[in-house]
């Protein structure tokens, strides 16, 4: 079944269970909303007010419990009478209001609010800031329109990332319906982008130990996103559910929070990266590509302790989703090539001048700290280069190899081009004519068939950093690319240039091997 197919079908799901919520909570009126977009005109206030409501009865005022919804407050399962609403700030009243609840209706009270400072220049340079990075988004979509055209699923969750992108700013917050407009596009695109990667998830398709896992995980965060999200969009349902079943409704905000679309998906990465078969050279990545998961799902369950200030939780969520979709977006289109150190450096520098910006609240501080990172990461970009090795060089080396007439020059010309493009101190080129041959220069133990790069461990003369084997199908040892480094290790890219040319390097060695058997035959 297509992604496509699944998505009409939990989305038809979750338009049964609000209809059916909607039915039964339509005369779930007694409950109390007080609205006021205090907490999203003045964000920047560190001194918000704390909001009171109290029950007048015989004389005396009772305490009653509040709780935030949205950018409002509600008390759910009030009684027709009178109420007095005050507002507090530093524990000294400041406004107090008598209303009263009328039978069969609910109570809806809107608070004015004037901000006491004016924090309009944060609140510009703060959304400037998300402009800027929505237009960094579609420059970096503009530069993967062709993969982008080859995988047309990945249009829907494109337009939802944009809009969300577009919807988390100050102006939003304190419109009630674009911030459930907001809450909607976020939980289909978490949606959309949890159901792309089970798809594309091969190696956790047999297991089934680990899918019984996901189904139990994905059934919760489903009950979750559902009933929170039907109390988002009616106060009534809420009030309905807090009444007659408060357990439910308890249980389903903790899955809301803490099990959503990103952490399962990040959960999914990690599970397929350890089923994995990791060859030699990338193990050391791969293992750093787990500390990166693990840690990002960690900093996404810090995220949700923020849900209930405006100022960090939006603004957390929606760059946690840009990260994750770029994540998903390249790895499954094979693109990380494409992908410059700048590009990822720039991803970083908005996320530090956001979090900078809205704990100093400086504007000439963040944008001091903008022109200088621009500055530095161009001089390093300009004087060392993005990368060390050229890509389309493989093809050329491999010809000047082919090209060669005897093993000397080929030893010669490999040992000269490996020093002039890696930079290295001293290349030796070995070539077996017998298959234990390799034993005099490394140590005699079983290496794995995937096991290219052999460290300075297994190799006898220790002044040697690195041994490349030359391999074919049927001999494990056809020569060896001795290599001594510049006390610099070699980076991933590197070992991956060394990778790519070994292939095509061990073809030409086997020629020379033959040339040599035969002379020793003769």
């Amino acid at each position: 079944m297509n992604i496509r197919k699944r998505m009409g079908i939990y989305i038809g799901i979750f338009i049964v269970i609000l209809s059916f919520l909607t039915y039964v909570s339509r005369d779930s009126n007694n409950f109390i909303s007080i609205i006021t977009d205090r907490e999203s005109k003045d964000i920047f206030n560190k001194n918000h007010e704390d909001i009171f409501l109290y029950k007048k009865e015989k004389g005396q005022v009772k305490a009653v419990e509040i709780f935030p919804y949205l950018n409002d407050y509600i008390s759910v399962n009030r009684e027709v009478g009178d109420y007095l609403i005050e507002v507090k700030e530093s524990n000294e009243l400041t406004q107090r209001y008598e209303v009263k609840k009328e039978k069969e209706l609910p109570l809806k009270y809107y608070l004015k609010y004037i901000p006491k400072n004016d924090f309009k220049k944060n609140l510009i340079f703060l959304n400037c800031l998300i402009g800027l990075f929505f237009m960094y988004n579609l420059r970096l979509l503009y530069t993967f329109k062709k993969e982008i055209l080859l995988k047309k699923e990945l249009v829907f969750p494109i337009v939802l990332l944009c809009l969300k992108i577009l919807l988390t700013n100050s102006e939003v917050f304190s419109n009630t319906f674009l911030s459930r407009v907001n809450l909607l596009i976020t939980s289909l695109l978490g949606l959309y982008l949890l159901l792309y990667v089970k798809n594309k998830s091969d190696k956790l398709k047999n297991d089934m130990l680990i899918n019984i896992g996901l189904w139990i995980i994905f059934l919760m965060y489903y009950m979750g996103e559902a009933i929170i999200l039907s109390t988002v969009l009616d106060r009534k349902i809420l009030n309905y559910l807090a009444i007659n079943y408060f357990f439910i409704l308890k249980m389903s905000i903790f899955f809301y929070v803490w099990i959503d679309a990103l952490i399962i998906i990040l959960l999914m990465f990690f599970l397929s990266s350890l089923k994995t078969k990791k060859k030699q050279i990338i193990k050391q990545i791969e293992k750093k590509n787990l500390y990166m998961i693990g840690s990002f799902i960690i900093l996404s369950l810090v995220v949700e302790l923020f849900i209930n200030n405006n100022k960090y939780f939006y603004y957390l969520n929606m760059f946690e989703f840009v990260y994750v979709f770029w994540y998903i977006f390249l790895i499954d289109v094979n693109t990380i090539g494409k992908v410059k150190t700048l590009n990822l450096k720039m991803f970083q520098m908005f996320l530090h001048v956001y979090l900078f910006f809205i704990i100093t609240e400086n504007i000439w501080l963040a944008l001091g700290i903008v022109c200088s990172f621009l500055i530095l990461n161009l001089y390093t970009y300009f004087i060392t280069g993005a990368l060390r090795v050229d890509k389309y060089y493989i093809e050329n080396l491999i010809n000047r190899m082919y090209l060669t007439k005897n093993s000397e020059e080929f030893k010669e010309q490999l040992s000269k081009e490996l020093k002039k493009n890696l930079e290295l101190r001293e290349v030796g080129v070995k070539i077996f004519t017998q298959r234990d041959d390799y034993k005099k220069i490394l140590s005699d133990r079983v290496y794995d068939e995937d096991e290219i790069i052999v460290e300075n461990n297994d190799i006898i003369d220790k002044k040697y950093d690195y041994a490349v084997r030359l391999k074919t199908n049927k001999n494990p040892f056809v020569g060896l690319i001795l290599i001594q480094n510049n006390d610099v290790k070699l980076v991933y890219e590197e070992k991956r240039y060394l990778e790519d040319i070994t292939e095509k390097l061990s073809l030409v060695v086997s020629r020379y091997r033959l040339e040599k058997l035969q002379e020793e035959l003769n």
